[in-house]
């Protein structure tokens, strides 16, 4: 096997230096707006880490991805290879039960267990290894990183992976650190935190502010910039339509339905997804996601940016109508197409619409 460095080379913008790692770690590579179901997509053996998976990058072709995911099975009683990053990572278990240890440098081992339902990141650069706690089943979780942006700042295997400099104003081995225990922030919505044991039990605020019966709750973990949150709606209902940057990726924990995404001026596109899918927003298209399902949709959303360590200063556009210059499209702003389509879809499956009256003013 060559060297690890040998891979990248300057190409003079033929391939991204990420482009090159990809190809260099032989792994499958799924492209596409959405995903079908991560639970059972196909996975490979993977030489660098051990184990098996794939790597999925979600969004439009033309957009270069600042974040990218990835799926990881254990075997029954197997580990993963120990290893460390410059870049960070977040993980959500998606089947199987198991434990990781994470340590410094001539730092103790520190030991956490989890299972399906499991949310947790690891401190940036520090070494970790991943075990099946299962004797009889594969364990699978799906990891969220943006090591696109540190391998085309930086285009080095050796910085990223074999880099000593140690993040101690993250993580210094604190005997709690994995225990669970977090910081709230009501205001914010947010759970800040290293290790979720279960989703389940997380405690949501009201986010009416992006439509009827919605709930919310955004999570920081380990002082990274990347964030997640998950978002709960009541059958028969939306939520409002919005725009951002790209490389949010959505999970469906729960539901199924369809996604109608268009960029400014332009017809709006659907895509149909399910329980397990992906979803990715490319840059600045607006989109609504909508529940045909007959029980409440709940979607984990990763994202490249969070509000802890702030990395633009238009986040809070997010939440402010386009009519005063934001990203969000009031109800009696946005197309009529969006809820008749939507009216149409809920009939077809005999499901009630639950959504308020709305008289619609001049989108001009």
């Amino acid at each position: 096997m060559a060297h690890e460095a040998a891979y990248m080379e300057a190409t003079y913008g033929e391939k991204t230096s990420f482009d090159q790692f990809l190809q260099w770690e032989e792994l499958p590579v799924t492209r596409n707006f959405v995903i079908d179901d991560i639970r059972t997509i196909e996975v490979a053996p993977w030489r660098r880490r051990g184990g098996r998976g794939c790597y999925i990058i979600v969004g439009h072709p033309k957009d270069p991805p600042n974040a990218a995911a990835y799926v990881c099975e254990i075997p029954p009683r197997q580990s993963l290879q120990p290893q460390k990053q410059m870049f960070e990572e977040m993980i959500y278990v998606l089947k199987g039960r198991g434990a990781t240890s994470v340590w410094l440098d001539n730092g103790k081992k520190q030991t956490f267990e989890w299972q399906e339902r499991s949310l947790f990141s690891i401190p940036i650069n520090a070494w970790h290894q991943h075990f099946n706690g299962q004797g009889n089943e594969s364990a699978r979780f799906v990891g969220y990183t943006n090591a696109p942006m540190v391998f085309n700042l930086y285009h080095s295997y050796e910085f990223v992976f074999n880099n000593n400099y140690q993040f101690l104003d993250r993580y210094r081995g604190e005997e709690d650190y994995f225990s669970g225990k977090g910081v709230s922030v009501p205001d914010k919505r947010v759970w800040d935190t290293s290790f979720i044991a279960n989703i389940e039990k997380l405690q949501f605020h009201d986010w009416t502010r992006k439509g009827p019966g919605a709930t919310n709750v955004e999570l920081e973990f380990c002082d990274n910039i990347i964030s997640a949150h998950i978002t709960r709606s009541p059958v028969g209902a939306y939520k409002k339509a919005h725009r951002h940057g790209p490389g949010a990726d959505i999970l469906v924990l729960e539901g199924e339905g369809y996604s109608l995404m268009w960029p400014e001026g332009s017809e709006m596109e659907k895509y149909d997804w399910g329980t397990g899918s992906m979803i990715s927003p490319p840059h600045m298209w607006f989109h609504q996601h909508f529940n045909t399902a007959k029980e409440p949709l709940k979607m984990l959303a990763f994202k490249p940016f969070g509000q802890k360590f702030r990395v633009s200063p238009d986040y809070e556009k997010l939440f402010v109508s386009t009519a005063a210059g934001g990203h969000l499209i009031e109800f009696e702003y946005e197309d009529p197409r969006v809820r008749q389509i939507f009216v149409d879809e809920l009939e077809k499956r005999n499901i009630p619409f639950n959504m308020p009256p709305v008289t619609y003013r001049n989108r001009g």
